[in-house]
């Protein structure tokens, strides 16, 4: 399978491919069509009999290169997350589909209406040792750790390397959903990116799915102890906070395998796991992937 190249498109489009008004090339469908901020939009684009999909080019919400994977019938699938900070309200996404027909190159704008669901997420008000929180104030470093995670999640497999039903990775209690927005001593922190489960330190960590490990370091300011997991086509998974780390970058890992074990590193007030699903960079709710899945 091969990932859809959006900077091949906009190079031959830039080139002037001739743009058919009357050529059917392709559909496009989005599920679900009234979503949620943190639901994973599943958007399909198929061909018409005799063409070949080439290139999609798509930019939606805060993702500004949506990545497109062929499937083994001939269609391309991607997987867009739906951010935390959008209302409800109707909008329509569209992307720009190049096809092969009978040797010769031609492109498609395709549209589809979409009606988001407005979500209201509580607000959450945490207390924190100043020698820890004095940590926010280090932008500098903050973004550099950031980027640095960011660039390790730029290359995701061109497959699915996960299968069937995802898994909690630990056993405990909810202490923090996504979403929710946190406050810390009083200063605003930004809406929760994953989800928090109260754990002793040590309790088991798995893995949520199967996939490849990009990243297993300790990032001190933030993250602690952190472990990203690449699910192939641009999904994601992220455990940070850990006391330990069982895995290294390179290994493949299976659904429910131990990667780790909870801990109170980098950012926190206790022992507890922070745990994300992210479609590129942009999070989406780990509960969501838990109840419904991700269909390839």
């Amino acid at each position: 399978m091969k990932l859809f190249s959006t900077r091949c498109f906009l190079s031959i489009a830039a080139a002037g491919v001739l743009l058919s008004s009357s050529a059917r090339a392709a559909t496009m469908k989005v599920s679900p069509t009234s979503p949620q901020p943190g639901d994973v939009l599943t958007i399909t684009v198929y061909p018409h009999s005799g063409e070949k999909l080439t290139a999609i080019g798509m930019a939606a919400f805060d993702t500004a290169r949506v990545n497109f994977y062929a499937r083994k019938d001939g269609t391309a699938r991607a997987f867009l997350g739906y951010p935390f900070d959008r209302t409800g309200g109707k909008f329509t996404l569209k992307a720009r589909v190049q096809f092969e027909k009978s040797g010769e190159e031609k492109e498609q704008i395709l549209s589809t209406p979409v009606a988001g669901r407005a979500r209201n997420f509580p607000t959450q008000r945490i207390t924190m040792r100043n020698s820890n929180a004095g940590k926010m104030s280090q932008t500098a470093a903050l973004r550099k750790e950031k980027q640095h995670v960011q660039s390790k999640m730029k290359a995701s497999n061109a497959a699915p390397l996960w299968s069937g039903n995802w898994v909690t990775p630990t056993r405990g209690t909810s202490s923090s959903a996504y979403g929710r927005k946190r406050y810390v001593n009083g200063k605003w922190w930004g809406q929760h990116n994953g989800a928090d489960v109260k754990a002793p330190s040590g309790a088991r960590v798995s893995a949520a799915n199967s996939g490849r490990v990009v990243l297993s370091e300790n990032l001190p300011l933030l993250r602690g102890n952190c472990i990203v997991i690449d699910h192939g086509c641009n999904v994601f998974s992220i455990y940070m906070h850990l006391s330990k780390r069982s895995v290294k970058v390179g290994d493949s890992v299976a659904k429910g395998q131990k990667i780790g074990e909870v801990g109170a590193t980098g950012f926190v007030t206790g022992a507890h796991l922070h745990w994300e699903v992210r479609i590129g960079w942009e999070p989406v709710d780990p509960n969501k992937v838990l109840k419904n899945g991700l269909n390839f």
